[in-house]
């Protein structure tokens, strides 16, 4: 009875102690599996790095994001995730490369700003890691450049100076008259043959102003001579048998001196003939 209870005893204590090692074993299996659970993954490329993080407590969860460049950070600060009551988000990070580069994108977290406090270390291995050979910048075209408007001097032109208007020439200035000359300006023309009872005379000159005329010295007529006129004519009575002295006294309108001009008249009985004179 004894022997049977202590064996029973010995295989019921041997039956306890293996269920209590498998029932830690597998807590110990579950708790890893659980601390493990907070994942975050990220890709890299020429343009941004982008973060996707998952499996994280409900909650407010924030973790610490930061990217480099060629072992500089180019973007780095905090992130709180928006998705799912806060259990997952996505982040995207702008980046804009030209040429080769090495691009590394992490992430860490915890405990403080974790709902559970799990933890990841800054100093685990990235989440992203590449070599990146990025396309050259766009070729920019300058824009044309108008040049500037050609400006031509104009020298300077001279004033044109009128030539002086001749002098006017003094009132008592003729043209074609020369008033030292006074027998160029003025002619008297009788018939001197077979006149009738008159004797016609004719006087041509320029610039005149009055005639007078005489007969053998007597004071015939005198007449008023229009400004231009350069023929007078008129009739004087001259005596029948008898040569007769006919004058004519020339006044003249440029200031010069008067001029008496003298020619013979003989009255007969035939016609008298028309005299042709020129001035």
């Amino acid at each position: 009875m004894t022997m049977a209870r202590r064996k029973a005893r010995g295989r019921t204590g041997v039956s306890l102690g293996s269920g209590a090692v498998a029932a830690f074993a597998a807590l110990a299996l579950l708790l890893p599996a659980v601390a493990s659970a907070h994942t975050g993954a990220a890709t890299v490329s020429c343009t941004g790095a982008d973060f996707s993080f998952k499996l994280f407590a409900p909650g407010l969860n924030t973790v610490h994001y930061d990217v480099t460049v060629d072992g500089t950070s180019a973007a780095n600060g905090l992130f709180t995730l928006n998705a799912a009551g806060g259990r997952e988000g996505v982040l995207h990070v702008p980046l804009a490369l030209t040429g080769d580069h090495v691009v590394r994108a992490n992430a860490f977290w915890g405990p403080d700003g974790i709902v559970d406090g799990n933890t990841r270390s800054p100093y685990a291995p990235p989440l992203a890691y590449k070599k990146l050979s990025c396309p050259p910048p766009p070729t920019t075209t300058p824009p044309a450049t108008t040049p500037p408007p050609t400006t031509t001097t104009v020298p300077p032109v001279a004033p044109t100076v009128a030539p002086a208007a001749a002098a006017p020439q003094p009132a008592s200035a003729v043209a074609g008259v020369v008033a030292r000359s006074p027998a160029r300006v003025a002619r008297v023309a009788v018939a001197s043959q077979c006149a009738s009872r008159v004797a016609r005379v004719t006087v041509t000159g320029r610039a005149m102003r009055a005639v007078t005329l005489f007969v053998n010295g007597r004071r015939v007529r005198t007449l008023r001579v229009a400004a231009g006129t350069t023929v007078v004519r008129a009739s004087v009575p001259i005596i029948r048998g008898r040569a007769q002295t006919v004058s004519a006294r020339v006044s003249f309108r440029n200031g010069a001196r008067p001029r008496t001009l003298v020619h013979s008249a003989v009255r007969c009985a035939a016609v008298a003939v028309q005299p042709q004179f020129t001035g």
